[in-house]
């Protein structure tokens, strides 16, 4: 299993280098919590504080919403990357993505292939390339390793 990727770092206000779950400038004020215990502190304290937290489905990755404008990227077993320096549109998320604050460790993924079972973002036991009975697929599914 290949689990590696590489990450855009450049800036950008292009909606086609953010991935469809950006949708268009926001207009107002992302609501959400502060804060993102286990992070790289330098970075996420460096752009302010987090507005909102979700997963991408598009991405396979972790967004953070700053509240500088700045949107950050977080892919398992990586580090914050700048995706963007433009604040993202989050009302077209479904709620399961909004709810994401961790991804998984490289070794659990790694169990869950193993195993054949696999944990979903909400917690349904499913096989690695199923969903849940709430439509939500397996972790080795939302990040595109199966």
């Amino acid at each position: 299993m290949n689990a590696q990727t590489t990450h855009p770092t450049r800036d950008t206000t292009d909606p086609q280098f953010l991935g469809p779950e950006a949708g268009q400038q926001a207009n107002g004020k992302a609501e959400g919590k502060a804060g993102g215990e286990g992070q790289c502190v330098s970075e996420l304290d460096a752009n302010g504080t987090e507005l909102h937290r979700y997963f991408s489905v598009a991405r396979g990755a972790l967004i953070s919403v700053r509240s500088n404008g700045v949107t950050l990227c977080r892919q398992v077993d990586d580090d914050w990357k700048v995706l963007s320096r433009k604040k993202a549109a989050l009302n077209s998320l479904c709620r399961w993505h909004r709810e994401v604050e961790e991804l998984p460790s490289m070794q659990e993924l790694m169990a869950w292939d193993e195993d054949g079972i696999c944990e979903t973002p909400t917690g349904h036991h499913v096989e690695p390339d199923g969903t849940g009975p709430d439509g939500v697929p397996s972790w080795l599914r939302a990040l595109r390793l199966v």
